[in-house]
Protein backbone atom coordinates (compact mmCIF):
# COMPACT_ATOMS: atom_id res chain seq x y z
CA UNK A 1 0.00 0.00 0.00
CA UNK A 2 1.31 3.44 -0.93
CA UNK A 3 1.25 6.19 1.68
CA UNK A 4 -0.57 9.43 1.11
CA UNK A 5 1.47 11.92 -0.82
CA UNK A 6 3.91 9.29 -2.05
CA UNK A 7 4.77 8.34 -5.59
CA UNK A 8 7.11 5.45 -6.16
CA UNK A 9 9.26 4.41 -9.04
CA UNK A 10 10.54 0.89 -8.26
CA UNK A 11 14.10 0.60 -9.44
CA UNK A 12 17.25 -1.36 -8.80
CA UNK A 13 19.21 1.48 -7.27
CA UNK A 14 17.63 4.67 -8.61
CA UNK A 15 18.80 7.00 -11.43
CA UNK A 16 21.06 9.99 -10.91
CA UNK A 17 20.71 11.73 -14.24
CA UNK A 18 18.56 10.93 -17.27
CA UNK A 19 18.60 12.95 -20.47
CA UNK A 20 15.46 14.10 -22.17
CA UNK A 21 14.52 11.49 -24.75
CA UNK A 22 14.87 8.40 -22.55
CA UNK A 23 13.55 9.50 -19.17
CA UNK A 24 9.97 8.37 -19.62
CA UNK A 25 11.02 4.88 -20.74
CA UNK A 26 12.83 4.11 -17.49
CA UNK A 27 9.69 2.86 -15.78
CA UNK A 28 9.30 -0.01 -18.25
CA UNK A 29 12.04 -2.02 -16.60
CA UNK A 30 12.03 -0.69 -13.08
CA UNK A 31 9.22 -2.85 -11.78
CA UNK A 32 11.30 -6.03 -12.01
CA UNK A 33 12.66 -7.31 -8.69
CA UNK A 34 16.42 -7.57 -8.83
CA UNK A 35 19.22 -8.99 -6.78
CA UNK A 36 21.72 -6.68 -5.20
CA UNK A 37 24.88 -5.77 -7.03
CA UNK A 38 26.94 -7.14 -4.14
CA UNK A 39 25.52 -10.62 -4.75
CA UNK A 40 26.17 -10.31 -8.46
CA UNK A 41 29.67 -9.01 -7.80
CA UNK A 42 30.56 -11.80 -5.39
CA UNK A 43 29.43 -14.54 -7.73
CA UNK A 44 30.97 -12.92 -10.78
CA UNK A 45 34.21 -12.25 -8.89
CA UNK A 46 34.59 -15.86 -7.90
CA UNK A 47 33.84 -16.99 -11.43
CA UNK A 48 36.39 -14.58 -12.86
CA UNK A 49 39.04 -15.61 -10.33
CA UNK A 50 38.40 -19.30 -10.97
CA UNK A 51 38.85 -18.72 -14.69
CA UNK A 52 41.98 -16.63 -14.10
CA UNK A 53 43.43 -19.30 -11.83
CA UNK A 54 42.80 -21.99 -14.41
CA UNK A 55 44.37 -19.95 -17.18
CA UNK A 56 47.30 -19.06 -14.93
CA UNK A 57 47.89 -22.71 -14.08
CA UNK A 58 47.67 -23.59 -17.75
CA UNK A 59 50.23 -20.91 -18.54
CA UNK A 60 52.49 -22.16 -15.74
CA UNK A 61 52.35 -25.73 -17.05
CA UNK A 62 53.08 -24.71 -20.62
CA UNK A 63 55.80 -22.27 -19.60
CA UNK A 64 57.41 -24.87 -17.36
CA UNK A 65 57.42 -27.43 -20.17
CA UNK A 66 59.01 -24.96 -22.57
CA UNK A 67 61.66 -23.98 -20.02
CA UNK A 68 62.54 -27.58 -19.08
CA UNK A 69 62.64 -28.58 -22.73
CA UNK A 70 65.01 -25.72 -23.46
CA UNK A 71 67.10 -26.78 -20.45
CA UNK A 72 67.30 -30.30 -21.87
CA UNK A 73 69.04 -28.99 -24.96
CA UNK A 74 71.37 -26.92 -22.79
CA UNK A 75 72.34 -30.15 -21.00
CA UNK A 76 72.77 -31.86 -24.35
CA UNK A 77 75.37 -29.30 -25.34
CA UNK A 78 76.93 -28.96 -21.88
CA UNK A 79 77.68 -32.58 -21.07
CA UNK A 80 79.89 -35.08 -22.87
CA UNK A 81 78.67 -37.99 -24.90
CA UNK A 82 77.06 -40.42 -24.04
CA UNK A 83 76.01 -38.99 -20.66
CA UNK A 84 74.59 -35.94 -22.39
CA UNK A 85 72.08 -38.07 -24.29
CA UNK A 86 70.83 -39.70 -21.11
CA UNK A 87 70.50 -36.37 -19.33
CA UNK A 88 68.86 -34.80 -22.38
CA UNK A 89 66.33 -37.60 -22.73
CA UNK A 90 65.48 -37.59 -19.03
CA UNK A 91 65.06 -33.82 -18.87
CA UNK A 92 63.03 -33.76 -22.08
CA UNK A 93 60.75 -36.46 -20.69
CA UNK A 94 60.21 -34.41 -17.53
CA UNK A 95 59.47 -31.29 -19.57
CA UNK A 96 56.91 -32.91 -21.83
CA UNK A 97 55.50 -35.08 -19.07
CA UNK A 98 54.44 -32.00 -17.17
CA UNK A 99 51.89 -31.30 -19.88
CA UNK A 100 49.84 -34.15 -18.46
CA UNK A 101 48.67 -31.71 -15.80
CA UNK A 102 46.61 -30.00 -18.47
CA UNK A 103 44.42 -33.08 -18.62
CA UNK A 104 43.04 -32.28 -15.17
CA UNK A 105 41.66 -28.88 -16.22
CA UNK A 106 37.92 -28.79 -15.68
CA UNK A 107 37.93 -32.12 -13.88
CA UNK A 108 37.29 -32.88 -10.20
CA UNK A 109 40.99 -33.41 -9.48
CA UNK A 110 42.04 -30.06 -10.92
CA UNK A 111 42.57 -28.36 -7.55
CA UNK A 112 44.54 -31.30 -6.15
CA UNK A 113 46.56 -31.54 -9.36
CA UNK A 114 47.78 -27.97 -8.93
CA UNK A 115 49.25 -28.71 -5.52
CA UNK A 116 50.73 -32.00 -6.73
CA UNK A 117 52.20 -30.32 -9.80
CA UNK A 118 54.18 -27.71 -7.84
CA UNK A 119 55.15 -30.20 -5.12
CA UNK A 120 56.55 -32.52 -7.80
CA UNK A 121 58.48 -29.66 -9.39
CA UNK A 122 59.96 -28.71 -6.02
CA UNK A 123 60.84 -32.36 -5.51
CA UNK A 124 62.51 -32.58 -8.92
CA UNK A 125 64.69 -29.56 -8.16
CA UNK A 126 65.58 -31.13 -4.82
CA UNK A 127 66.48 -34.39 -6.55
CA UNK A 128 68.58 -32.46 -9.05
CA UNK A 129 70.50 -30.91 -6.16
CA UNK A 130 70.86 -34.06 -4.12
CA UNK A 131 71.50 -36.73 -6.76
CA UNK A 132 72.28 -35.34 -10.23
CA UNK A 133 76.04 -35.64 -10.86
CA UNK A 134 77.99 -32.47 -11.38
CA UNK A 135 80.14 -33.97 -14.11
CA UNK A 136 80.06 -36.84 -16.56
CA UNK A 137 83.71 -37.58 -15.66
CA UNK A 138 85.14 -38.48 -12.29
CA UNK A 139 83.00 -38.38 -9.16
CA UNK A 140 82.61 -34.82 -7.89
CA UNK A 141 81.52 -34.31 -4.26
CA UNK A 142 77.80 -33.55 -4.34
CA UNK A 143 78.13 -30.76 -1.79
CA UNK A 144 79.78 -28.67 -4.49
CA UNK A 145 76.34 -28.41 -6.09
CA UNK A 146 75.84 -25.38 -3.89
CA UNK A 147 78.43 -23.61 -5.98
CA UNK A 148 76.18 -24.00 -9.03
CA UNK A 149 72.90 -22.28 -9.91
CA UNK A 150 70.66 -25.29 -9.27
CA UNK A 151 69.22 -23.79 -6.09
CA UNK A 152 67.92 -20.91 -8.19
CA UNK A 153 65.50 -23.29 -9.90
CA UNK A 154 63.38 -23.15 -6.76
CA UNK A 155 62.68 -19.49 -7.45
CA UNK A 156 61.43 -20.36 -10.92
CA UNK A 157 59.00 -22.86 -9.41
CA UNK A 158 57.74 -20.26 -6.92
CA UNK A 159 57.43 -17.67 -9.67
CA UNK A 160 55.37 -20.07 -11.77
CA UNK A 161 52.99 -20.65 -8.87
CA UNK A 162 52.23 -16.93 -8.79
CA UNK A 163 50.51 -17.27 -12.16
CA UNK A 164 47.73 -19.29 -10.50
CA UNK A 165 46.60 -16.26 -8.47
CA UNK A 166 46.24 -18.49 -5.42
CA UNK A 167 48.00 -17.29 -2.23
CA UNK A 168 47.62 -20.72 -0.67
CA UNK A 169 49.22 -22.40 -3.64
CA UNK A 170 52.09 -19.93 -3.57
CA UNK A 171 52.66 -20.61 0.14
CA UNK A 172 52.40 -24.34 -0.49
CA UNK A 173 54.96 -24.14 -3.30
CA UNK A 174 57.33 -22.08 -1.18
CA UNK A 175 57.00 -24.54 1.70
CA UNK A 176 57.70 -27.45 -0.64
CA UNK A 177 60.79 -25.71 -1.99
CA UNK A 178 62.10 -24.94 1.48
CA UNK A 179 61.41 -28.50 2.61
CA UNK A 180 63.07 -29.82 -0.55
CA UNK A 181 66.17 -27.67 -0.05
CA UNK A 182 66.40 -28.79 3.57
CA UNK A 183 66.00 -32.44 2.63
CA UNK A 184 68.59 -32.19 -0.16
CA UNK A 185 71.06 -30.46 2.17
CA UNK A 186 70.57 -33.07 4.91
CA UNK A 187 71.03 -35.87 2.39
CA UNK A 188 74.27 -34.39 1.12
CA UNK A 189 75.55 -33.85 4.68
CA UNK A 190 74.65 -37.44 5.54
CA UNK A 191 76.75 -38.73 2.64
CA UNK A 192 79.85 -36.79 3.70
CA UNK A 193 82.50 -38.20 6.04
CA UNK A 194 83.78 -34.79 7.05
CA UNK A 195 81.93 -31.47 6.90
CA UNK A 196 83.36 -27.99 7.04
CA UNK A 197 81.21 -24.94 7.70
CA UNK A 198 81.73 -21.27 8.46
CA UNK A 199 81.88 -22.31 12.09
CA UNK A 200 85.26 -23.88 11.39
CA UNK A 201 86.76 -20.47 10.59
CA UNK A 202 88.64 -18.73 13.38
CA UNK A 203 87.83 -15.17 14.39
CA UNK A 204 89.26 -12.73 11.81
CA UNK A 205 90.78 -15.42 9.58
CA UNK A 206 93.56 -14.65 7.16
CA UNK A 207 93.03 -15.02 3.45
CA UNK A 208 94.86 -18.33 3.35
CA UNK A 209 92.88 -19.74 6.25
CA UNK A 210 89.58 -18.55 4.74
CA UNK A 211 90.40 -20.12 1.36
CA UNK A 212 91.56 -23.31 3.00
CA UNK A 213 88.15 -23.76 4.63
CA UNK A 214 85.68 -22.26 2.20
CA UNK A 215 87.31 -23.68 -0.94
CA UNK A 216 87.75 -27.09 0.62
CA UNK A 217 85.90 -29.95 -1.09
CA UNK A 218 84.24 -30.77 2.23
CA UNK A 219 82.84 -27.27 2.75
CA UNK A 220 79.05 -27.00 2.78
CA UNK A 221 78.22 -23.68 4.43
CA UNK A 222 75.06 -24.67 6.30
CA UNK A 223 74.59 -21.04 7.37
CA UNK A 224 74.28 -20.11 3.71
CA UNK A 225 71.70 -22.86 3.22
CA UNK A 226 69.70 -21.50 6.15
CA UNK A 227 69.97 -18.02 4.68
CA UNK A 228 68.74 -19.33 1.32
CA UNK A 229 65.77 -20.95 3.05
CA UNK A 230 64.95 -17.71 4.86
CA UNK A 231 65.21 -15.68 1.67
CA UNK A 232 62.98 -18.24 -0.03
CA UNK A 233 60.45 -17.96 2.79
CA UNK A 234 60.47 -14.16 2.59
CA UNK A 235 60.05 -14.26 -1.18
CA UNK A 236 57.17 -16.71 -0.84
CA UNK A 237 55.41 -14.52 1.73
CA UNK A 238 55.83 -11.41 -0.41
CA UNK A 239 54.60 -13.26 -3.48
CA UNK A 240 51.56 -14.59 -1.60
CA UNK A 241 50.72 -11.10 -0.35
CA UNK A 242 51.10 -9.73 -3.87
CA UNK A 243 48.77 -12.40 -5.21
CA UNK A 244 46.27 -11.66 -2.48
CA UNK A 245 46.42 -7.99 -3.38
CA UNK A 246 46.00 -8.84 -7.05
CA UNK A 247 42.93 -10.92 -6.20
CA UNK A 248 41.46 -7.96 -4.32
CA UNK A 249 42.04 -5.74 -7.33
CA UNK A 250 40.47 -8.34 -9.61
CA UNK A 251 37.44 -8.67 -7.33
CA UNK A 252 37.05 -4.90 -7.16
CA UNK A 253 37.31 -4.62 -10.93
CA UNK A 254 34.87 -7.45 -11.47
CA UNK A 255 32.49 -5.90 -8.95
CA UNK A 256 32.64 -2.64 -10.86
CA UNK A 257 32.24 -4.35 -14.23
CA UNK A 258 29.42 -6.54 -12.97
CA UNK A 259 27.64 -3.57 -11.47
CA UNK A 260 28.02 -1.74 -14.77
CA UNK A 261 26.79 -4.79 -16.67
CA UNK A 262 23.83 -5.23 -14.38
CA UNK A 263 22.84 -1.58 -14.64
CA UNK A 264 23.23 -1.68 -18.39
CA UNK A 265 21.14 -4.83 -18.52
CA UNK A 266 18.38 -3.21 -16.49
CA UNK A 267 18.54 0.28 -17.96
CA UNK A 268 20.87 0.16 -20.96
CA UNK A 269 18.11 0.34 -23.54
CA UNK A 270 16.51 3.29 -21.82
CA UNK A 271 19.26 5.23 -20.10
CA UNK A 272 22.32 6.84 -21.72
CA UNK A 273 25.89 6.00 -20.76
CA UNK A 274 26.28 9.14 -18.68
CA UNK A 275 23.37 8.10 -16.49
CA UNK A 276 24.73 4.58 -16.06
CA UNK A 277 28.03 6.07 -14.94
CA UNK A 278 26.19 8.13 -12.37
CA UNK A 279 24.30 5.09 -11.12
CA UNK A 280 27.58 3.21 -10.69
CA UNK A 281 28.88 5.87 -8.33
CA UNK A 282 26.44 5.07 -5.54
CA UNK A 283 23.59 2.90 -6.72
CA UNK A 284 20.89 4.95 -5.02
CA UNK A 285 19.72 8.48 -4.40
CA UNK A 286 20.00 9.99 -0.96
CA UNK A 287 16.70 11.53 0.16
CA UNK A 288 16.62 15.24 -0.53
CA UNK A 289 14.01 17.97 -0.64
CA UNK A 290 13.59 20.25 -3.61
CA UNK A 291 11.00 22.25 -5.48
CA UNK A 292 9.52 20.25 -8.32
CA UNK A 293 6.50 20.14 -10.58
CA UNK A 294 4.33 17.03 -10.68
CA UNK A 295 2.16 16.07 -13.64
CA UNK A 296 -0.63 13.57 -13.03
CA UNK A 297 -2.49 12.31 -16.11
CA UNK A 298 -5.42 9.90 -16.02
CA UNK A 299 -7.59 8.34 -18.72
CA UNK A 300 -11.13 9.66 -18.86
CA UNK A 301 -13.73 6.90 -18.68
CA UNK A 302 -11.18 4.16 -18.12
CA UNK A 303 -13.57 1.97 -16.14
CA UNK A 304 -16.07 1.89 -19.00
CA UNK A 305 -13.28 1.36 -21.50
CA UNK A 306 -11.86 -1.61 -19.59
CA UNK A 307 -15.27 -3.24 -19.10
CA UNK A 308 -15.87 -3.50 -22.84
CA UNK A 309 -12.43 -4.61 -23.94
CA UNK A 310 -10.37 -7.82 -23.65
CA UNK A 311 -7.48 -7.37 -21.18
CA UNK A 312 -4.84 -8.05 -23.84
CA UNK A 313 -6.16 -5.27 -26.05
CA UNK A 314 -6.41 -2.94 -23.07
CA UNK A 315 -2.76 -3.56 -22.26
CA UNK A 316 -1.79 -2.79 -25.85
CA UNK A 317 -3.65 0.52 -25.66
CA UNK A 318 -1.99 1.42 -22.37
CA UNK A 319 1.45 0.53 -23.69
CA UNK A 320 1.01 2.71 -26.76
CA UNK A 321 -0.43 5.56 -24.71
CA UNK A 322 2.22 5.39 -22.00
CA UNK A 323 4.99 5.29 -24.60
CA UNK A 324 3.62 8.34 -26.36
CA UNK A 325 3.08 10.27 -23.11
CA UNK A 326 6.51 9.28 -21.88
CA UNK A 327 8.14 10.60 -25.03
CA UNK A 328 6.42 13.94 -24.63
CA UNK A 329 7.42 14.15 -20.97
CA UNK A 330 11.01 13.26 -21.80
CA UNK A 331 11.03 15.82 -24.59
CA UNK A 332 10.39 18.49 -21.99
CA UNK A 333 13.05 17.24 -19.57
CA UNK A 334 10.75 15.33 -17.23
CA UNK A 335 10.88 11.80 -15.90
CA UNK A 336 7.98 9.37 -15.76
CA UNK A 337 8.00 8.33 -12.13
CA UNK A 338 5.34 5.66 -12.23
CA UNK A 339 2.38 4.13 -14.00
CA UNK A 340 -0.50 3.45 -11.62
CA UNK A 341 -3.32 1.65 -13.38
CA UNK A 342 -4.32 4.01 -16.16
CA UNK A 343 -2.48 7.00 -14.68
CA UNK A 344 0.88 8.44 -15.59
CA UNK A 345 2.87 10.31 -12.94
CA UNK A 346 5.74 12.46 -14.16
CA UNK A 347 8.16 14.69 -12.27
CA UNK A 348 10.05 17.74 -13.44
CA UNK A 349 13.16 18.74 -11.45
CA UNK A 350 13.02 15.60 -9.30
CA UNK A 351 15.22 13.71 -9.02
CA UNK A 352 16.95 15.31 -11.97
CA UNK A 353 17.65 19.04 -12.04
CA UNK A 354 15.65 20.94 -14.66
CA UNK A 355 15.59 24.65 -15.26
CA UNK A 356 12.15 26.28 -15.48
CA UNK A 357 10.47 23.02 -14.52
CA UNK A 358 6.98 24.48 -14.02
CA UNK A 359 6.99 25.95 -17.53
CA UNK A 360 8.24 22.69 -19.04
CA UNK A 361 5.62 20.67 -17.17
CA UNK A 362 2.74 22.82 -18.46
CA UNK A 363 4.15 22.67 -21.99
CA UNK A 364 4.27 18.90 -21.64
CA UNK A 365 0.66 18.82 -20.45
CA UNK A 366 -0.43 20.93 -23.43
CA UNK A 367 1.46 18.71 -25.90
CA UNK A 368 0.04 15.54 -24.33
CA UNK A 369 -3.53 16.80 -24.70
CA UNK A 370 -2.82 17.79 -28.30
CA UNK A 371 -1.20 14.42 -29.01
CA UNK A 372 -4.19 12.36 -27.84
CA UNK A 373 -6.50 14.54 -29.95
CA UNK A 374 -4.51 13.90 -33.11
CA UNK A 375 -3.97 10.15 -32.89
CA UNK A 376 -5.63 6.93 -31.83
CA UNK A 377 -4.32 3.93 -29.96
CA UNK A 378 -4.99 0.55 -31.59
CA UNK A 379 -7.86 2.25 -33.38
CA UNK A 380 -9.44 3.83 -30.31
CA UNK A 381 -9.61 7.44 -29.19
CA UNK A 382 -8.42 8.16 -25.67
CA UNK A 383 -8.95 11.29 -23.65
CA UNK A 384 -6.88 12.39 -20.69
CA UNK A 385 -7.35 14.64 -17.69
CA UNK A 386 -4.24 16.24 -16.21
CA UNK A 387 -3.34 17.93 -12.97
CA UNK A 388 -0.13 19.95 -12.53
CA UNK A 389 1.22 21.21 -9.20
CA UNK A 390 4.46 22.85 -8.13
CA UNK A 391 5.95 22.77 -4.66
CA UNK A 392 8.39 21.06 -2.33
CA UNK A 393 8.81 17.30 -2.57
CA UNK A 394 11.10 14.83 -0.85
CA UNK A 395 12.80 12.62 -3.42
CA UNK A 396 15.00 9.61 -2.82
CA UNK A 397 15.28 5.84 -2.79
CA UNK A 398 13.89 3.69 -0.01
CA UNK A 399 13.53 -0.03 0.47
CA UNK A 400 15.59 -3.12 1.17
CA UNK A 401 18.86 -4.23 -0.36
CA UNK A 402 16.99 -6.59 -2.68
CA UNK A 403 14.57 -3.97 -3.97
CA UNK A 404 14.65 -0.20 -3.91
CA UNK A 405 12.04 2.32 -4.95
CA UNK A 406 12.54 5.88 -6.03
CA UNK A 407 9.92 7.77 -4.06
CA UNK A 408 8.41 11.27 -4.09
CA UNK A 409 6.73 12.41 -0.90
CA UNK A 410 4.88 15.64 -0.19
CA UNK A 411 1.66 17.57 -0.40
CA UNK A 412 2.55 18.58 -3.97
CA UNK A 413 2.03 14.96 -5.01
CA UNK A 414 -1.43 14.93 -3.44
CA UNK A 415 -2.35 18.26 -5.00
CA UNK A 416 -1.48 17.13 -8.53
CA UNK A 417 -3.69 14.07 -8.08
CA UNK A 418 -6.55 16.11 -6.63
CA UNK A 419 -6.37 18.64 -9.47
CA UNK A 420 -6.60 15.85 -12.01
CA UNK A 421 -9.72 14.55 -10.29
CA UNK A 422 -11.20 18.08 -10.08
CA UNK A 423 -11.22 18.24 -13.90
CA UNK A 424 -14.23 15.93 -13.91
CA UNK A 425 -16.21 18.31 -11.70
CA UNK A 426 -15.23 21.46 -13.58
CA UNK A 427 -15.45 19.94 -17.06
CA UNK A 428 -11.84 20.82 -17.89
CA UNK A 429 -8.93 18.89 -19.34
CA UNK A 430 -5.95 20.30 -17.42
CA UNK A 431 -5.79 22.19 -14.15
CA UNK A 432 -2.72 23.82 -12.64
CA UNK A 433 -2.19 25.30 -9.20
CA UNK A 434 -1.39 28.95 -8.46
CA UNK A 435 2.27 28.20 -7.69
CA UNK A 436 2.70 26.69 -11.13
CA UNK A 437 0.84 29.56 -12.77
CA UNK A 438 3.01 32.15 -11.01
CA UNK A 439 6.17 30.43 -12.23
CA UNK A 440 4.99 30.80 -15.84
CA UNK A 441 5.18 34.62 -15.60
CA UNK A 442 2.57 35.07 -18.32
CA UNK A 443 4.65 33.29 -20.96
CA UNK A 444 2.00 30.73 -21.86
CA UNK A 445 -1.30 31.86 -23.42
CA UNK A 446 -4.49 29.86 -23.07
CA UNK A 447 -4.70 29.83 -19.29
CA UNK A 448 -7.93 30.74 -17.55
CA UNK A 449 -8.28 31.50 -13.86
CA UNK A 450 -11.07 29.53 -12.19
CA UNK A 451 -10.60 31.23 -8.84
CA UNK A 452 -10.44 29.45 -5.49
CA UNK A 453 -11.68 25.87 -5.64
CA UNK A 454 -12.29 23.37 -2.90
CA UNK A 455 -10.03 20.39 -3.41
CA UNK A 456 -10.90 17.07 -1.84
CA UNK A 457 -9.26 16.34 1.52
CA UNK A 458 -7.87 19.88 1.83
CA UNK A 459 -9.07 22.35 4.44
CA UNK A 460 -8.25 25.44 2.40
CA UNK A 461 -9.40 26.24 -1.10
CA UNK A 462 -6.83 26.37 -3.89
CA UNK A 463 -6.42 28.94 -6.65
CA UNK A 464 -6.85 26.96 -9.83
CA UNK A 465 -6.13 27.77 -13.47
CA UNK A 466 -7.31 25.80 -16.49
CA UNK A 467 -5.40 25.18 -19.69
CA UNK A 468 -8.09 25.87 -22.27
CA UNK A 469 -6.08 26.12 -25.47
Amino acid sequence: MRMKGEVQMPIAGGPQGVVALVRSLLSKVIAMPVRTSSVFSLEAGHRALALAQRRGFQLAVIGRSIAVTALAFVFLAGYHYPANLQIWAGTLLLGLGGLMALWTLGRPLEQVARYVFFAVDAGLVSALIAFAPLSSGDHIPQNLVFLTSRVHYYYLVIAASILTLSPRLVLWTGACCIAGLSAATLHILHQMDHVLTFGDLPYAPTKDVFNAVVLNANFVGTASRIEEALVMAALTAIAALAVRRARSVVLARVASDEKRRHIQQQFGRYVPASVIAALEADGHLEPRQRNATLLFADIEGFTTLSENMPPAELIRILNQLFTAVGQVVAGHGGLVVNYVGDAVIAAFNAPLPLEDHAYQAVLAARDILQMVLERDFTGRQVRLRIGVATGPVAAGTVGSQERLAFTLYGDTVNLAQRLEALNKTLGTRCLICETTHAALSGRLPGLKSLGPQQVRNRKRSVEVHALVD
